[in-house]
């Protein structure tokens, strides 16, 4: 006499949950993994890219000497991700000295997994949605990113505009020398 088997034992069970689970696992690392390389930003969206990037803790993206090629670190210091800085001229970084005269400023030191390296410049976002200072010129433009600013920087054509944007109280209320790079 035969017996017919009516459903699955609960081992069964547990081994298919498990195989689910581990396809399900990887599948989502992989979808992550593939959302955050290869992200070619433009100069206005470096905030808004870094957003993307959602982590609960502060991240760090540094630039290369030739501003192109931009990494992102986590706050223990490992590479998230490589960022491509698309722009039609060379960037530049700039910032004010303590009498608010606006100076070109050489590259930037930074700590990354190598040691410490020369870039072009280093940004970086906090949990808060906040970012350190920084100006960049580009395409006869000037970009500030501000830790008040929002989610876009503020846009200026020359010198005097940025000065009035960021040293106006209605538009920026903090003043003071530790804001913008000062030597």
């Amino acid at each position: 006499m035969k017996t017919f088997r009516r459903g699955m034992t609960l081992f069964e069970l547990l081994v298919v949950m498990t195989i689910v689970g581990i396809i399900y696992s990887i599948g989502i690392f992989t979808l992550k993994k593939e959302k955050v390389t290869a992200t070619t930003m433009s100069i206005s969206t470096l905030k808004t890219t870094l957003l993307s990037l959602s982590q609960s803790s502060e991240i760090r993206m540094f630039c290369d000497t030739s501003c192109t090629q931009c990494r992102v670190f986590s706050n223990e210091g490992k590479a998230i991700t490589v960022l491509h800085l698309h722009s039609n001229e060379t960037i530049q970084r700039y910032g004010f000295d303590r009498f608010g005269e606006l100076k070109l400023l050489g590259n930037t030191v930074a700590r990354t997994e190598e040691g410490l390296e020369q870039g072009c410049f280093e940004m970086s976002l906090r949990p808060d949605g906040s970012v350190t200072p920084v100006i960049l010129k580009s395409n006869n433009k000037f970009y500030a990113y501000t830790p008040i600013g929002g989610d876009k920087p503020y846009i200026a054509g020359s010198e005097e505009a940025l000065r009035n944007i960021l040293f106006n109280e209605s538009y920026y209320p903090l003043r003071g020398d530790d804001v913008y790079g000062t030597f």
